[in-house]
């Protein structure tokens, strides 16, 4: 997989190889029960709560490590942009984040970071 760019007010990072991507997916549906004791279930589709991206970054991982602790600490809103699915290109809160350096290979870091989905954005119905 190629990289992304998660881009906040203060800060825009580069992730370089995205390597798995995980999605954590809410099953939207309603029941209704009418005074005459009918019923009705309405299904919302789904929506994507959280994204986890990993990924191994080869260059400028300690700016980019600064940046996104500073994007996750502030609450900054992230846009998540250069993913191929369109609907996972939207805002988000940085939730969780991780670097772990590679034994062996001098400069290069795995990365885990979790992104949490800004509400008041449209569903993700067309799973």
């Amino acid at each position: 997989m190629t990289g992304c760019t998660l881009t906040s007010d203060t800060y825009t990072v580069n992730l370089d190889t995205i390597t798995r991507i995980d999605f954590n997916v809410t099953k939207v549906v309603n029941t209704y029960v009418f005074s005459d004791d009918t019923d009705a279930i309405l299904d919302e589709g789904k929506s994507i709560d959280q994204i986890i991206l990993n990924g191994v970054q080869y260059n400028n991982y300690d700016s980019s490590m600064v940046s996104l602790n500073g994007m996750m600490d502030g609450q900054e809103e992230v846009v998540l942009s250069g993913m191929d699915d369109y609907y996972i290109n939207t805002d988000y809160l940085i939730d969780d984040l991780s670097f772990n350096a590679i034994t062996g290979t001098p400069n290069v870091y795995e990365f885990s970071i979790t992104l949490e989905r800004i509400e008041d954005r449209l569903p993700y119905s067309e799973m």
